[in-house]
């Protein structure tokens, strides 16, 4: 088998490399052209690699399979392998974000510099109102693809996976909107009265997730011990209620403070007497917060029940995921230890914890820096 670098067409244009396989069983030469290479070095090392897993009996010859009829195949057998919501959002996201622009393509043909425009498409008009999609969403796109097309590699589609060698678009990190702690005291004074008092106050006490919260159940709580069990979750698809176990480490136990378990016993007491008024047509759910029939609240109606309260407390605008994210706040500020922090929040490693608070940490060190130096006089 033979191989060749090509030089670039046009001023501007990127190098490619070329592999002639021979003849095919039908006499048809067999050839694959793979470009969007920056250097003819990296052209070379791509097809020194390619020529590589060739002799180790890897090659894949052309294929006319497009990125659409890969990708479409590749997610329904993905069904099994991912958890329910993730799998509707990947075939999402492929739908909306990755088909329209590169699905016509063939799949051995498609190249680094394909990706690269990809991204700059979708930044620019990437989403369904014309307007740039955000970082966030394109870098999530190009996992997802990149994912898809390392499988292609292993299962000798491609010889080399394109978007492995594109970089990610690089955007400004966001910064967390979160409340202070005055402005999160104001809140709970503000709802003290509110039928929902007790969702609200264990959003902002223990940073639960909405599926979390909307997947709580009586028996996951002891009120006698102070814990609660974070147990199973209910989240969507497609608006569909979804009712799964969670990832090993957001199974956890958490300690409830006094005041927590206070207001959840208040919360209860509401519920045995919206019960007792509605008899039997009362829906004995089970769940922890549901609607003044016993009924389990939808997941997405949490959100609109928090922006209802947000506008009748006149509390500043945040969502209801940043309520979780001021918790964690909060605590690191206060000087809890990132492991606890970490536990707490079901995160699956302490990085993550820091990636994503990493604004606090420093805040921390600043006064520890000013507490050592007080160890000398300073």
């Amino acid at each position: 088998m033979k191989g060749s670098v090509r030089k670039p067409r046009t001023d501007g244009g990127t190098w490619s490399y070329r592999i002639d396989a021979g003849l095919d069983d039908r006499g048809r030469r067999r050839q694959r052209e793979v470009g969007g290479f920056g250097t003819k070095k990296a052209a070379q090392t791509a097809l020194n690699e390619a020529l590589a897993d060739t002799q180790r009996g890897n090659y894949s010859p052309p294929s006319r399979t497009t990125v659409r009829e890969f990708l479409d195949e590749w997610h329904e057998g993905a069904r099994h392998e991912l958890a329910l919501t993730a799998w509707t959002n990947y075939g999402q996201i492929i739908r909306r974000n990755i088909n329209p622009y590169l699905g016509s393509k063939r799949l051995t043909d498609l190249s680094p510099l394909d990706i690269k425009r990809w991204h700059g498409k979708l930044l620019t008009d990437g989403r369904q109102d014309g307007q740039p999609l955000a970082v966030a969403s394109v870098k999530l796109a190009h996992r997802i693809l990149r994912r898809a097309l390392a499988d292609a590699v292993r299962w000798n589609l491609i010889v080399s996976n394109p978007a492995a060698a594109t970089r990610v678009p690089k955007g400004e990190t966001k910064e967390l909107t979160v409340w202070s702690a005055e402005e999160a005291k104001r809140f709970l004074d503000a709802i003290a009265e509110e039928r929902l008092v007790g969702l609200w106050t264990l959003a902002l006490h223990t940073g639960l997730r909405r599926g979390e919260l909307a997947g709580l159940r009586w028996r996951d709580v002891d009120l006698d011990a102070g814990t609660l069990t974070v147990a199973q979750q209910r989240t969507t698809a497609n608006y569909t209620v979804v009712i799964t176990t969670p990832k090993a480490k957001s199974q956890r136990q958490l300690l409830l403070a006094p005041k927590t378990v206070a207001t959840l016993r208040g919360h209860l007491q509401r519920q045995r007497k919206e019960r007792m008024a509605l008899g039997p047509d009362w829906t004995d759910s089970g769940y922890v917060f549901v609607d003044e029939a016993g009924v389990e609240i939808h997941p997405q109606r949490f959100t609109k029940l928090f922006d209802e309260v947000l506008k009748r407390t006149g509390a500043p605008k945040i969502r209801l995921h940043d309520l979780r994210h001021t918790m964690a706040s909060l605590a690191l500020e206060a000087g809890v230890h990132p492991k606890v922090v970490q536990e707490q929040l079901g995160h699956s490693t302490i990085a993550v914890t820091l990636d994503t608070y990493s604004h606090v940490p420093q805040a921390v060190r600043r006064d520890s820096a000013d507490k050592i130096a007080g160890l000398f006089g300073e």
